[in-house]
């Protein structure tokens, strides 16, 4: 049985080398990971405000602003030395005018609720670190404007993935911490959303939640 085995050490990457090298393995392989990402997202066809959670070295970030060039981008990530690493790379690529990094974590209401409202809001390859997931997703949807979308975009754990050798280190335990699109029905079954949908797209799965104008929670 592919039970879920969440990851049992710290996912906050530290580290000015650690760092600068996750940056390098996504200039090479984000063309790849992303590109299926970069399409729904596109699709959704908004502009505004957005909201990342767990930018990481801020990668997707520039690819996503270069995506969307009337919007900006708060970005929320929880280690600090990821924000040094992404604020360079922002300048590098003119983007710092339009990109703010906070540091903190989805799960934090107070924090999340100070960040403002937005048009949309999404994540990439960070559902599965989440400690509480029902949680998280119940804070970013309050910050979420009427008639926005929140998009997660993850590994989907399949029995193929799952015993599948996986060259890099950490994937495998990322594929292993994923979810079912199952499972993840039944966390957002029971939270009173206007709306959602759960797509696969293999070896991924993306998840869309919608906010109707007339919601008035």
């Amino acid at each position: 049985m592919f039970k879920r085995i969440p990851h049992t050490e710290s996912q906050v990457i530290t580290g000015k080398q650690t760092t600068e090298e996750y940056l390098e393995m996504q200039k090479r392989l984000g063309e790849f990971y992303l590109r299926k990402f970069l399409e729904i997202l596109d699709s959704q066809k908004k502009s505004g405000e957005f909201l990342e959670i767990g930018p990481g070295p801020g990668y997707q970030t520039a690819r996503v602003a270069e995506h969307n060039q009337e919007s900006r981008i708060q970005a929320l990530e929880p280690s600090s030395d990821m924000i040094v690493i992404a604020e360079s790379y922002m300048q590098q690529q003119q983007l710092g005018d339009r990109v703010k990094f906070t540091k903190g974590s989805v799960e934090d209401e107070s924090l999340v609720g100070h960040l403002g409202k937005f048009d949309l809001i999404y994540s990439t390859f960070s559902l599965h670190h989440w400690k509480d997931p029902i949680k998280a997703i119940q804070n970013l949807y309050r910050v979420l404007k009427d008639n926005g979308v929140i998009l997660i975009y993850d590994f989907d754990r399949h029995w193929i993935t799952y015993y599948l050798p996986v060259g890099r280190k950490g994937i495998t335990e990322s594929i292993r911490a994923s979810y079912t699109p199952k499972e993840i029905s039944s966390m957002i079954d029971g939270l009173e959303m206007d709306s959602f949908k759960i797509q696969r797209h293999f070896p991924y799965l993306f998840v869309t939640i919608t906010k109707g104008m007339s919601n008035e929670r």
